[in-house]
């Protein structure tokens, strides 16, 4: 990495976040309260549509707020309703079908089938037919830059969150310090250390610790900003490197700072270390290596910038998993060598900003959050196991959907959650 842990450039930070405005989001899913209701129209003569039709727009134009249907369409609807066992529950006149449309539940222990049979053949009846719940093809989530977050569409995050999302899992990101106070960040950074004791420590994170973290860890709908791989991790931000502006802006580490740290992740046992930084081989930092992963850590690290081994290291560590950009040169420098989005990768920043950063660090810590869905799920997961598992799931890069079914022997990446049949695990 030519001692620069992130390389590449901010296309773009995006400010002022902690004050957008907020809504609130249908926590309930739509489809439990559909499951029993029944749509229905009858005829209506033109001319006899309801009257009165005032109010507040904003406000749902419900039968009992005074939008009723004619007298004749009142009678009609509650015999039905009667005589199916069925409860009306709203109701509205549609002009240019000549129709009054009535949305109603079924009372009774009826299947949805059987009542609509029934309906369709009643003379009195125009249409009946189950209510049906349609979803926009956006993001699931109120994040509002989760649209632009390619490699969360490209890992298959989204409907790998239906399965698993960190929960329970810690993660040691050894690194620049982190933006705890980050409004995507809050609550999820559980420990802090500082490694580095600079005289003027910083008071907000610095760009790569928080890039990194954003990437593993931001919140999902708490209507800010952009969604983590796996949100619900508890991160232990280790800081053992600083950024040096005399230097064109690189961010630097020492054997010192960096065996500090990893003797603290040794001590808290975290199930998995991020190193997203890369230099020449260190025979203590290799002891420690050697001792984290005995006490069951998985580490993941940075592939090299550069196409040569030099510079290398904790990559070419045994037993250390190495993340590289799809577009980066092939090596040999690890049998457990993955291929991760590493390009214009939105993150968090510092002070509550967001940036555009690229580099094979940001390729380790989308790694690092896929194996945190599924440690959550299968906490007795090695690096052997998941190395293999993520190998042998990926597409142009590694795929967090289609490991978790892989693992778990459940089919959800390309529609609803259903059982996966012969699964070879």
């Amino acid at each position: 990495m030519r001692r620069r842990i992130l390389i590449g450039s901010v296309a773009v930070i995006v400010a002022g976040c902690a004050s957008a405005p907020t809504f609130q989001v249908q926590r309930a899913a739509p489809e439990d309260s559909a499951a029993q209701q029944i749509l229905l129209t009858v005829r209506q003569e033109n001319g006899s549509a309801a009257v009165g039709l005032t109010g507040a727009p904003g406000k749902r134009y419900l039968r009992r707020r005074g939008y009723q249907a004619t007298p004749a369409i009142e009678r009609a609807l509650n015999q039905l309703a009667r005589e199916h066992g069925l409860e009306r529950i709203e109701g509205w006149p549609i002009h240019s079908l000549g129709v009054y449309c009535e949305v109603l539940e079924i009372a009774s222990g009826d299947s949805v089938e059987s009542v609509i049979e029934r309906l369709s053949a009643d003379p009195r009846v125009d249409l009946a037919q189950r209510m049906n719940i349609f979803e926009t093809l956006a993001s699931r989530y109120d994040d509002p830059y989760a649209e632009m977050q390619f490699a969360v569409r490209d890992l298959g995050v989204e409907q790998a969150h239906r399965l698993a999302t960190g929960r329970g899992v810690t993660v040691a990101i050894i690194d620049s310090a982190v933006d705890r106070a980050h409004p995507d960040l809050k609550g999820r950074v559980h420990l802090t250390r500082d490694l580095v004791n600079s005289p003027t420590p910083p008071r907000r994170g610095e760009l790569h610790g928080t890039a990194v973290a954003g990437v593993i860890a931001s919140l999902v709908d708490n209507s800010e900003g952009i969604i983590g791989v796996a949100p619900e991790v508890n991160i232990a931000a280790l800081r053992a490197c600083w950024p040096l502006a005399a230097k064109g802006g690189g961010t630097y580490c020492s054997s010192f700072t960096l065996a500090q740290a990893l003797e603290v992740a040794i001590q808290i046992k975290p199930q998995i270390i991020n190193l997203s930084l890369a230099g020449p081989f260190d025979p203590l930092l290799a002891r420690l290596l050697d001792e984290a992963t005995r006490r069951g850590s998985v580490i993941v690290a940075a592939h090299p910038e550069v196409g040569s081994l030099r510079g290398a290291f904790p990559a070419s560590h045994p037993r250390v998993i190495v993340a590289r950009s799809p577009e980066g040169p092939a090596s040999a420098i690890s049998p457990y060598t993955l291929i991760a989005p590493a390009n214009e990768i939105l993150t968090t920043a510092p002070a509550s900003q967001y940036a555009f950063l690229s580099g094979n660090s940001l390729a380790a810590a989308h790694v690092t959050g896929v194996i945190a869905l599924l440690l959550e799920r299968d906490p007795s997961i090695d690096a052997d196991s998941a190395a293999n598992l993520l190998s042998s799931t990926a597409q142009t890069t590694i795929s967090a959907c289609r490991a978790l079914e892989t693992l778990l022997g459940t089919h959800v990446c390309d529609g609803e959650l259903t059982p996966l049949q012969h699964v070879a695990l």
